[in-house]
């Protein structure tokens, strides 16, 4: 009766009547599983990620090493910011062969956003060894293959797939945040563009767009496209933060509060959500709010990327140096680093004295986009200052000199 009442409850979309129910149906039934993973389902809805991982692993201790259970915590364990937990259990779920093609690739994804290139590589080889042509495989290759900096390779593989390909999303939206980070969001626009419906409505493709638009400067047209998602979907807290965004930058603070209080009831630890309040603060000139906010943010998702891009903005004003140098080299390693954030790392090197060849070959790379940059330009004299010297080969007669 009690666990019937807690479904119940469920399907209404109201958690804390649910967990009321569920705990009576655990006490009736402490051999059962089945409250326990309904608990998690409940304590998930109402925001309480925590909650929900000791709940699965009660569940799990009862059950064994259940796939299924696994596959799930780790879904918890991301959100609820414990990366290295969750890449532990996706690993082990990899090398046991439970774990589908779609979380294989998921795997590599995130090994390779946490530095681990070499592991995310060997994650993908078993897909690609027997699969070659696996398009969505490539698709995370090529991912991987920009944030180890291969960036011609990743784009050749990225134009070669969406050739053979047009219609497979992940290379779009691949290639388009490539060209949002690289200065070309116009681009991005035309690659979101390309995207065909029923793809064309997911929340990453949606909220992709507003991203683009906003940085476009067309804020109210990003708002009409997620004004439409969060009317299908009005417990999208993603979506809800995105709008909060748009109608910040409107200059709709109220509103932008309002829509942020909103995202954080239905995901209380949600980054996105924090990082808007962040923002609204900062609009507000509460400096010490916002970055309180931000590491809020971070601690729920380390790595989110808009809020090491903000905080790094925000060390740079306190001249906070190698802490920027901290936060952006977070950014590069993800992937997400913009051709000014690059620059600035660039110019942390010059200033601390420190990894010179990987300044260098950062801030040529902004020359290529802007060569008569003066501070570009300053930069690179400064670090090719500290650069070694080739020694010099002696010149004239060389006397070799032997004995008898």
């Amino acid at each position: 009766m009690a666990l019937a009442e807690g479904r119940s409850y469920l399907e209404k979309n109201e958690p804390n009547q649910a967990l009321s129910a569920l705990r009576r149906a655990a006490s009736a039934a402490p051999e059962s599983a089945e409250p326990l993973l309904l608990m998690a389902r409940a304590h998930r809805m109402a925001g309480n990620e925590g909650a929900a991982i000791l709940a699965l692993k009660q569940a799990k201790s009862l059950v064994g090493d259940d796939p299924s259970i696994q596959r799930e915590l780790a879904d918890l364990y991301l959100q609820d910011g414990h990366t290295q937990d969750a890449l532990v259990a996706l690993v082990h779920l990899r090398d046991s062969g439970s774990l589908p093609d779609a979380d294989v690739l998921r795997l590599a994804r995130i090994q390779a956003r946490e530095g681990q290139i070499d592991a995310a590589f060997k994650t993908l080889e078993g897909i690609l060894r027997e699969s070659p042509d696996d398009a969505e495989a490539k698709s995370v290759e090529a991912e991987v293959l920009l944030i180890k900096g291969e960036e011609l390779l990743a784009a050749n593989l990225m134009d070669r797939l969406l050739q053979e390909d047009p219609g497979l999303t992940s290379a779009r939206l691949l290639r388009a945040r490539y060209f949002l980070n690289n200065g070309f969001p116009e681009m991005a626009e035309a690659d979101l563009g390309a995207v065909q419906a029923p793809e064309s409505a997911r929340t990453d493709v949606i909220t992709l767009r507003a991203r683009v638009l906003l940085v476009l400067g067309r804020p109210a047209e990003a708002e009409i496209a997620l004004k439409k998602l969060v009317e299908a979907e009005p417990q999208n807290a993603e979506a809800l933060a995105w709008l909060a965004e748009a109608a910040l930058v409107q200059g709709r603070r109220s509103d932008a509060q309002g829509l942020v209080d909103r995202a954080l009831q239905l995901r209380p630890r949600m980054a996105r959500a924090l990082y808007v309040r962040g923002r609204v603060l900062e609009d507000q000139g509460d400096r010490r709010g916002a970055e309180e906010s931000y590491r809020f943010a971070l601690s729920a998702e380390p790595r989110f990327a808009p809020a090491h891009s903000r905080m790094a903005q925000a060390h740079l004003k306190a001249d906070r140096k190698t802490d920027a140098q901290l936060s952006l080299e977070r950014l590069l390693t993800l992937g997400e680093a913009s051709l000014q954030e690059k620059a600035q790392l660039a110019g942390l090197y010059a200033t601390l004295q420190t990894k010179v060849p990987q300044g260098l070959k950062l801030i040529e790379e902004a020359l290529k986009r802007s060569p008569e940059n003066e501070e570009y330009l300053r930069t690179q004299k400064a670090l090719m200052a500290l650069a070694p010297k080739p020694k010099k080969r002696p010149t004239g007669p060389v006397i070799i000199r032997g004995g008898r």
